[in-house]
């Protein structure tokens, strides 16, 4: 969380609380301490709950962070995780592609979706389609950018990464004596009586 958004947080306690103590000497400062570290959306999810509760006073910091975690942990069973079956080699499993565009000496990157898998066609959004709020923001299709050939290079060279990241090959005995050195005259303990243990 930043800082504007933890006095966000502050504040509706402030206003949503009767009473409260964050006009006290080090006790707004603690609540900032502790609240940076968690996440907006969840933690403004735990002030509504707890506000429900007891809007006397403003609740504790374990209080928050006790309804902060019940929040997450229920919003990760909740959450419904997209996987591909199979791998894509297009995306490399990621779902998008970042293409950078050199417009006035100045690099760009844009994010496009990937419509051959699963979790590609889960980031796909078109703000024109909206119908609460309209937004000139999409993500495009990589097949807007991309053609056939240019989709088979992506594919031969994540397969090419992929296969190099896979690879699994055993040191040779060069490799091996280099990572140990040598130690001249150094202390050698007899194994039968020597140790100090």
């Amino acid at each position: 969380m930043t800082r504007a958004e933890v006095d966000k947080i502050i504040e509706r306690l402030k206003n949503g609380c009767i009473y409260h103590r964050f006009d006290e000497p080090g006790v707004y400062a603690e609540y900032v301490r502790v609240m940076v570290q968690y996440s907006f959306a969840i933690m403004n999810r735990a002030v509504n709950a707890l506000i429900e509760e007891d809007s006397q006073r403003a609740p504790a910091i374990s209080a928050l962070i006790k309804a902060y975690r019940r929040l997450e942990e229920e919003y990760r069973t909740n959450q419904d995780i997209i996987r591909n079956e199979e791998y894509c080699d297009v995306c490399d499993d990621k779902g998008f592609v970042l293409i950078t565009i050199n417009k006035y000496d100045i690099p760009y990157q844009f994010v496009l979706y990937c419509p051959f898998c699963q979790i590609g066609r889960a980031q796909a959004y078109d703000g024109r389609q909206c119908k609460d709020r309209k937004s000139p923001y999409y993500v495009p299709p990589l097949t807007d950018y991309f053609d056939d050939e240019g989709i088979e290079a992506l594919r031969e060279a994540n397969l090419k990464r992929r296969e190099s990241n896979t690879k699994a090959e055993r040191p040779t005995e060069k490799e091996l004596q280099a990572i140990g050195k040598s130690i001249p005259d150094g202390w050698q303990y007899d194994v039968n009586g020597d140790l100090p243990f």
